[in-house]
């Protein structure tokens, strides 16, 4: 975890402050599927295939923090009342047709050079979310076909039919699936809140850059679950 003072905190960013109000507040978990948020899953076998040891310290950091931060906010937001969004990153078409061209090209040249096949095909069995995060039928799923959810999925549509204003991100990885939801999100109009122990990235470094980039123009960044708690119970912006 980045240490203290290390990049913007929510007493110095310049990001107005946001309100966790259940009646407008998505809880928004970002690709925590098998295939990209579990040491097995496929697509980390990818890449420690190309890199060998590339993944230890982000297999380590998802299963010991991310994971179990996770895993309490979402227990607390069901108990809040907050409204709560799924997000999963892949291809219903095993040609990865359906994703946008950059990404499709990105994802095959993965595969490519590191002989495993349909990392992000959504037929493949680690398509779907970890179990210990598994949606509820009241909660919304939202497959995406780009990195960023506001550019290759019905998400603000959906959020705004449900009245959201503000969001509370959480999944993988920070640098990029979480960082590029959030900067379009802030350009969209909502407020943002990113949550340190409920991320993960491949580098402390990439972690704290975005972090750091994020809490200055696009989000509040909190160090834990628990400041969103409480930031919900008290009624009291973060």
């Amino acid at each position: 975890m980045p240490s203290a003072g290390k990049f913007f905190d929510v007493q110095s960013s310049p990001v107005p402050p946001v309100t966790v109000d259940p009646t407008d507040t998505a809880l928004v978990i970002v690709d925590m599927q098998y295939h990209d948020a579990h040491p097995a899953g496929v697509f980390n076998v990818a890449m420690d295939r190309i890199a060998p040891g590339s993944m230890d310290y982000f297999n380590e950091r998802t299963e010991t923090v991310t994971v179990p931060s996770i895993a309490r906010l979402l227990r607390f937001s069901r108990e809040a009342g907050l409204h709560v969004v799924h997000l999963m990153l892949g291809a219903a078409d095993r040609g990865y047709a359906d994703l946008t061209p950059r990404l499709r090209e990105w994802v095959l040249s993965v595969e490519r050079r590191s002989g495993v096949a349909d990392v992000f095909w959504a037929g493949h069995p680690d398509f779907r979310i970890r179990s210990e995060l598994e949606p509820v039928d009241s909660e919304a799923v939202v497959r995406k076909t780009a990195f960023g959810a506001f550019n290759g999925s019905d998400l603000d549509d959906r959020l705004r039919q449900r009245g959201i204003r503000n969001l509370v991100l959480t999944g993988i990885s920070t640098n990029c699936c979480v960082e590029s939801t959030t900067r379009d999100a802030a350009e969209r109009g909502y407020g943002c809140v990113v949550v340190d122990d409920g991320t993960a990235d491949y580098e402390p470094e990439a972690h704290e850059a975005s972090l750091r980039a994020l809490s200055f123009n696009h989000a509040r960044v909190v160090r834990t679950v628990d400041d969103v708690m409480r930031a919900c119970e008290d009624g009291r912006p973060v």
